[in-house]
């Protein structure tokens, strides 16, 4: 498939998702969001696909959220239910990286800021080079955080941080991202993709079943209770003992060897 403001490269196991717009900033204009959409969606039924990794083009940004030039101009020419769908677009994108049962790995070279922010707080994990930028911007430009940001940064840092990052629109850097737990690893420039490419070449070698299921499981348990958390879980044991990746993985045990899994 043809993409406009998106590249799709393959790496093994691995699909990568680059924005496209480095003179906008990786703006979420154009086509980006129904392209990234558009890749996502297909990378679920793809079995060659066992990890994903966004990143933006150019260096400067991995993506800046809207594109506010023309963010002005749309909001009073559209109607309200016509700017609620222009949201409700814009939600889509990072619904879909949620609702892939792979891991999507977030490699944040710039600044994510806005919309760009909530994408990669919607990530599994993220990782950042030392140039990465993160901020909950939209109070500075009189907007609510309508991608996300309420949703996802009180679970990644707490409630009282979530509202003043966001209350205030304070941008922070990469290693006070990672001191709040926001980023997994910061790294040099220059190395953020061979080391995002080689931690999710370590996953692809895992039980992509066992590591799907653990990806709903974590994020439905955020919402319900023990009892329920424990009912799912039992459930979704109950699967993988029962699949071809468990039987290698014992086999490859007792051969002293590392295992092959298929996802079956």
């Amino acid at each position: 498939m043809t993409y406009q403001d998106i590249l799709v490269e393959r790496r093994g196991h691995v699909a990568m998702i680059t924005f496209n717009r480095p003179e906008r900033m990786n703006t979420m204009g154009g086509t980006l969001v129904e392209d990234a959409i558009a890749a996502l969606q297909s990378f679920q039924t793809d079995r060659d696909v066992r990890a994903v990794i966004i990143t933006g083009a150019g260096g400067r940004a991995f993506c800046a959220g809207a594109d506010v030039q023309n963010l002005q101009s749309r909001a009073d020419e559209a109607t309200p239910m016509e700017r609620r769908r222009y949201v409700q677009n814009a939600q889509k994108l990072t619904m879909a990286i949620r609702q892939l049962e792979k891991p999507v790995i977030a490699a944040v070279n710039g600044v994510a800021a806005g919309g760009g922010c909530d994408i990669a707080l919607a990530c599994d994990i993220r990782m950042a080079s030392e140039k990465a930028r993160f901020g909950e911007v939209f109070a500075k430009i009189g907007l609510f955080p309508g991608t996300g940001g309420t949703y996802f940064l009180p679970r990644l840092v707490g409630i009282a941080k979530a509202l003043e990052l966001i209350w205030t629109g304070d941008v922070i850097d990469a290693h006070e991202a990672e001191r709040l737990g926001l980023v997994s690893k910061v790294v040099a420039d220059d190395q953020l993709m061979n080391e995002t490419l080689a931690f999710a070449e370590r996953l692809t070698q895992g039980p992509p079943l066992a590591i799907s299921i653990a990806k709903t499981a974590v994020y439905k348990g955020l919402d319900l209770d023990i009892y329920a958390a424990f009912e799912y879980a039992a459930t979704a044991e109950s699967i993988t003992l029962t699949s071809d990746d468990h039987r290698e993985g014992v086999t490859a045990f007792r051969e002293k060897r590392a295992p092959h899994f298929q996802g079956r």
